[in-house]
């Protein structure tokens, strides 16, 4: 029986019915999914989210193995013939798989075997005899001068220096593993402590040597420090680096006069951050680093008090900042011309100028803009002050290992002696030949 015109009225209104029902739905969810999307992709570009907590781009699972760079491996070089001291040749006399003779060939392959001689001491025994003379019947015996004579041999006085400086060993450390190669030589604590008094003492001309090659150079001087707390006291090490001269200088204080004394004249091209106050040193060029700029920008998008307009600012200016980077790395690898670099990086810094002139922190950011852009005269002064910051590596682990050093021979030694070992580092040098002649020519010099 086929449906009357009035049933099919009554359907069709019904499905009209349902249809705007569910047209009504979809279009919530449409809003609902837009408002999703909007929290989803927000980050600290387009709210007031921190920084950190941004989502890094997801990167494919895949890899990509074509044109890939590997890099060719790396072998341990064979030691000269003159170094051999044993030899054995060895070679197949029949086949594995049929039973017949082999026959030698021209392809040798060698592999060496390096062994150590048994260590053992080399002592040499200083007798202080006790005479009398013949009228007073007075005793006397010759003094022996710690400043005169070896507390340990000069072999066994630079591996000390060496596992406690550059390898950051404690005394106990050092103590253990001399005793493991020589098991009848046990150190005392203080002995350990006396051979550094007298190497700061002895290493203390070569200290103003390298001092003064620091500051007297027309290449960039890169200025950093570091500053702790230690028996209720402030101490500050502060670091010269100058392309592969490596210097430093515990002070009680960080401040303009403590620069200004250790620098003493006048700097072709300075490179710190903004946290050393070094206005009172004369400097032809002062460049401040870049990369502290960007931290301090986006420590300034996470306070709670910045409106989400001033954070979307300080995005931009960021973004900027990056771009400067970019500039840099494009001029490094020839994509664009010196001129295009510089007309490139003017047109940025007047933006990111703009965009801080109604920030809350505009007053020395806008004042001292100019020292963050000094790298645009010359591309060979650099945008960061990386090169101190890594000099300042080693004796940052130092510190947070021990505390700093208590007696006064302690922090002397390790502001003498880290001199050459970063900078001898750097220019491939082996720190060990160094301190044997040094070291000899102090002990003649006294």
């Amino acid at each position: 029986m086929q449906p009357s015109y009035k049933q099919l009225f009554k359907e069709n209104a019904e499905l009209k019915a349902a249809v705007i029902k569910l047209k009504k739905i979809i279009s919530k969810l449409e809003v609902r999914m837009a408002q999703l999307d909007v929290q989803i992709n927000q980050n600290s570009k387009n709210s007031s989210e921190p920084p950190s907590t941004d989502r890094k781009a997801s990167r494919s699972s895949t890899l990509k193995t074509e044109n890939r760079p590997y890099h060719p491996g790396a072998n341990r070089d064979l030691l000269p013939a003159s170094a051999v001291i044993s030899h054995d040749a060895r070679c197949l006399k029949v086949c594995p798989q049929y039973p017949s003779a082999m026959q030698m060939t021209d392809k040798v392959f060698s592999w060496q075997q390096i062994e150590l001689h048994e260590i053992k001491p080399l002592v040499h025994q200083i007798d202080l005899v006790t005479c009398r003379w013949p009228h007073c019947q007075v005793e006397s015996s010759p003094e022996l001068k710690e400043n005169k004579q070896f507390l340990l041999g000069l072999k066994k006085e630079n591996l000390t220096n060496l596992l406690m400086g550059q390898y950051r060993q404690e005394h106990r450390a050092v103590r253990t593993l001399i005793t493991a190669l020589l098991p009848k030589i046990v150190l005392s604590q203080g002995l350990i402590c006396k051979v550094k008094a007298l190497t700061a003492t002895l290493l203390s001309s070569a200290y103003e040597t390298i001092i003064k090659a620091a500051i007297t150079t027309r290449q960039p001087l890169y200025i950093d420090a570091t500053s702790w707390r230690h028996a209720a006291a402030n101490e500050h090490l502060l670091v010269l680096s100058v392309g592969d001269v490596i210097a430093y200088a515990l002070r009680p204080y960080q401040n303009s006069f403590t620069l200004k004394a250790l620098v003493g004249q006048q700097i072709h091209c300075l490179i710190s951050d903004r946290g050393l106050a070094n206005h009172q040193i004369e400097v032809k060029i002062r460049q401040y680093c870049l990369a502290h700029l960007i931290c301090n920008i986006q420590g300034q998008a996470e306070q709670s008090n910045i409106s989400l307009d001033d954070t979307q600012r300080l995005a931009t200016v960021c973004d900027t900042l990056q771009e400067l980077f970019k500039d840099k790395h494009r001029l490094e690898k020839g994509q664009i011309s010196p001129s295009t670099w510089q007309q490139y990086g003017y047109l940025n810094w007047r933006y990111i100028q703009e965009k801080l002139q109604d920030l809350q922190f505009k007053g020395s950011t806008k004042k001292q803009i100019k020292y963050f852009r000094a790298y645009l005269k010359d591309p060979e002064i650099p945008m960061t002050n990386n090169a101190a910051e890594e000099s300042l590596r080693n004796l940052v682990i130092a510190r947070k290992l021990c505390l700093g050093r208590h007696a006064v021979h302690g922090k002397r030694w390790r502001e003498v002696l880290n001199n050459w070992i970063e900078t001898l580092y750097r220019q491939g040098k082996f720190i060990l030949d160094f301190l044997a002649d040094a070291i000899c020519s102090a002990y003649q010099a006294t």
